[in-house]
Order: C-alpha cells, then structure tokens, then sequence
C-alpha cells in the first residue's frame, strides 16, 4: 500500500538513479522471495496462497515500467515481463506465474489499442507503430508455442484455454498486412494439421472485409478525415492475397473432423470450417465489386463488372467449383440487367456503346465456354 500510493510518485533521484526504480524494485525482489520463503500451513500452499506476495510483486513490477517506460514502450515492456514470467513458470512449474503472464501479455495487447495503433504517419510502413507492435506479436506466438502438448502441469492451462487466447491474440495484434496473414494462417494449419489457425485464419477475412468495406471503401473509420478517399491499392492488394489463400483453403476442404452438434452459431461455424475456399472467395470478390462500383466512372462500372465476371467464370473453370460459376454467371446477369434498368437510358453515346461491347463479348465468351466445356462443366453441377 505504500509502495503504491507513495513511492510510486517519486521523481527524485539519487546519484543519478531513479528513487522510484530503486525502492520499488527492492520491494518487488522481497516480496517473490517471500512467495517461496514464507511459512504457512500446508493446506494453505496446496491452494497457492503464499503466491498473494508473487501476484503484489507484479502488480509493482507492472505499474513500475508503467511510469518508467516511454508511452509507446509499455506495450513491449510488459510483454517481455509477461514472457519472463511465463518463462519462469514453465522452468519451474509454477502455475501462478504463468497466470500472471497470462495477465501481462493481456495487458500489453490492450495497450497497443490506445497508443501504438495511432503512433508514426498514416501509410508509414516501418515507424513506430510496426517495431512496437511486431515484438508484442513475436512474443505472444512464442508463448503459444512454449505450451507443452502433453506435459501434466500445463493441463489446466489448456483446460482454461490459455493456449487458444494466446494463440489469438498474437493474430490480433499484427493490425497490418492481415490478409498476408490469412495466406499465413490458412499454410500454417495445412502443414501443422492444426484447425485453430484455421479458425484464426477465416476470422482475420471477416476482419479484413469489415475493415475494407468500413475503412478503405466507404471511410468509417475515426481516423479517416474529412477529405478521406478509399484506399483502393490496399483493397486490391488484400483482395489477391485471399484469392492466393485458395490454394491452401481447398486442401483444407473436409480436413478437420468437426462435431454436428451444439448451438446453431457453432454449427454455422463448423460448417463454414468444412468449406473455408467460399469465405475465402467470397470476401474478395465482393470487395472488389464494391470497390469498382465506387472507384470506376458511372460509365464504365458496368464494363468493369463485366471483366470481373469473366475472370471469376474463369476462375471457377480452373478450380471445378460450382458456387463459383454461378457467382460469375450472376455477375454477368446483373450487367444485363444494369444495362437495361440503367445504362442504355443514362449513359452517353460513347459509353453505352463500350459498355454493350464488352458486356456482349462477355456473354459471348462464357457462351463459348459452355459449348466447347459443356461435359466438363456438367461433371461439377
């Protein structure tokens, strides 16, 4: 109490050495010492109450490099004492020093949300804000794969799904390059065998189309600013890199053996585990329908959709997949309808006319494929 209420508000120094540091890191010393040190009954220490001195010194240890630390360092700084606890626990066996890990890892996530996200220049690859956050990330991962399988002594670790939280939240933290990491994920549980990076995996695309559609598309974001305008770069780069993702999402089709049973939520989930290529494919194509309609002349949007049907028909050829094709196909059905609802009223000469070219030749060259393919195509309906 009054390390806390006192000696933490000391700016003073002494031959050049905080008196905050010094007191309060003497404090913390005595009281891990007095964790092991201590006598009590025995029934007392089977229910870990000699760790209450442990827990206070990482209280103080954490609220230390709270005020010593620079505001973007505190982040790191509890994640290298979270992993020094963690290491500590799992040398020694300790429960309650991973727990306390646990907390500091915790901790130094939800610090990241509320100084490092918003630190460096808009678009700055490397600043503070990447070698801020990438070590947080490291760490996390690093953890994770600590964990032991099958030891004894991490089994409640697992029961209380200490491993799955973080395992998430080393996702969670790496805020840039998220569909690179959905490519990552998706490998990842393929060579591993591991159907949480799966999840991990299929819940960063949701992310990167909530993100792209708020943000890049339509500027919903409290960091856009008045003369906001998309960032259809970004959109296109992360739209190609799901579309790369199939490669893995489709021998990941049927892997995992995933219960029927549960809520509703989980068997939606389940189900959308057993064929993770349509979330993979849909979430780009829809980005990059909606991104074509805001980026492209009104002129033009129909003419771009029509390209975009063609290549995903063609897509769907390649790879065999019915829901595909019939994407492509509704594609092409809505530049019909759009040119006839709309176009051929609105558009100017020259435009009605490039638009009436490309659509057909569209039409023309999916009616070709049908007829040379039709066998072929008829094997996958």
């Amino acid at each position: 109490m009054r390390a806390v209420s006192v000696n933490l508000y000391f700016t003073l120094s002494w031959h050049g050495f905080s008196v905050r540091l010094l007191s309060l890191a003497v404090v913390a010393v005595i009281f891990y010492a007095l964790s092991r040190l201590i006598r009590m009954p025995d029934e007392w220490r089977q229910l870990d109450l000699h760790h209450v001195y442990s827990w206070a010194a990482s209280v103080i240890v954490s609220l230390l490099l709270w005020y010593e630390l620079q505001p973007l360092s505190i982040a790191v700084g509890w994640a290298v004492f979270g992993l020094v606890l963690f290491e500590y626990g799992i040398l020694r066996k300790i429960a309650q020093f991973r727990y306390q890990a646990y907390v500091a890892l915790l901790a130094a996530f939800a610090r990241i949300f509320f100084a490092n996200l918003t630190a460096g220049e808009p678009g700055e690859f490397w600043g503070p804000r990447m070698y801020t956050i990438l070590p947080l990330a490291l760490i996390l991962y690093f953890v994770y794969a600590q964990l032991p399988q099958k030891e004894e002594n991490v089994a409640r670790d697992r029961r209380l799904h200490f491993d799955t939280l973080v395992a998430y939240l080393g996702t969670a933290t790496i805020v840039v390059s998220w569909a690179a990491l959905v490519f990552a994920l998706l490998g990842a549980a393929l060579a591993l065998d591991k159907p949480l990076f799966l999840q991990q995996g299929m819940l960063l695309t949701l992310m990167v189309f909530s993100r792209g559609m708020a943000h890049n598309l339509f500027g919903a974001s409290y960091f856009g600013e008045s003369d906001w305008k998309g960032n259809y770069l970004a959109v296109s780069a992360a739209s190609a890199m799901l579309l790369a993702s199939l490669a893995f999402a489709f021998r990941l089709r049927g892997r995992f053996q995933l219960g029927l049973n549960g809520s509703r939520l989980t068997r939606l989930v389940h189900a959308a585990m057993r064929r993770p290529e349509q979330l993979v494919f849909f979430v780009p194509v829809l980005l990059v329908t909606f991104m074509l309609a805001l980026k492209m002349k009104t002129g033009l949007i129909t003419v771009s959709w029509g390209i975009e049907a063609v290549l995903v028909f063609m897509l769907a050829f390649a790879v065999k997949e019915t829901s595909f094709r019939r994407t492509g196909l509704g594609l092409l059905l809505v530049c019909v309808g759009k040119i006839a609802a709309l176009d051929f009223w609105g558009l100017q000469i020259r435009d009605k006319y490039i638009t009436l070219i490309v659509v057909g030749i569209a039409l023309t060259f999916v009616s070709f494929l049908y007829t040379r393919y039709g066998d072929t195509i008829r094997q996958y309906l």
